[in-house]
């Protein structure tokens, strides 16, 4: 663990999709850059060189200072569960099966609205929380 070199992503390099569920997905694009940090910070050079190397020059990766920065705005972190639960809790769904096959993103109406607001509104006040007790610490 000692020589470990860990570079987190604010999001999955490409826009993919299962063509063969476990087994098979077809790539639909490339993202253009995505934000990346490393732990520890001393070895970032390093690890960046031998990403960008195996990516190519698309994704371009951007530095970020921190993995926690990056967890806290993930927006897939939020947004696909949020969407998710929206879609399918309990007051949502009465449990029966639908008749078509739910678009994700164009599904969203006002109470997923609010879920996705809610889950927004606590990572800012992670985020406040924790600038005010780490001085310099910039999230």
């Amino acid at each position: 663990a000692k020589d470990m070199i860990f570079m987190g992503f604010e999001t999955l390099p490409w826009a993919c999709r299962f063509t063969d569920w476990g087994k098979k997905a077809t790539i639909l694009g490339t993202k253009g850059s995505i934000l990346a940090a490393v732990t520890p910070p001393a070895n970032t050079p390093k690890a960046f060189a031998m990403l960008q190397g195996l990516l190519g020059v698309f994704p371009n990766c951007t530095y970020s200072p921190n993995n926690l920065g990056i967890s806290l705005r993930n927006p897939g972190a939020q947004i696909h569960p949020g969407v998710m639960y929206g879609r399918w809790c309990p007051e949502q769904w009465d449990g029966k099966p639908v008749d078509e096959k739910p678009l994700f993103y164009q599904g969203v109406e006002e109470f997923s609205e609010g879920v996705l607001m809610g889950l927004t509104n606590e990572v800012q006040a992670i985020r406040k929380k924790m600038e005010e007790m780490v001085p310099g610490l910039d999230l």
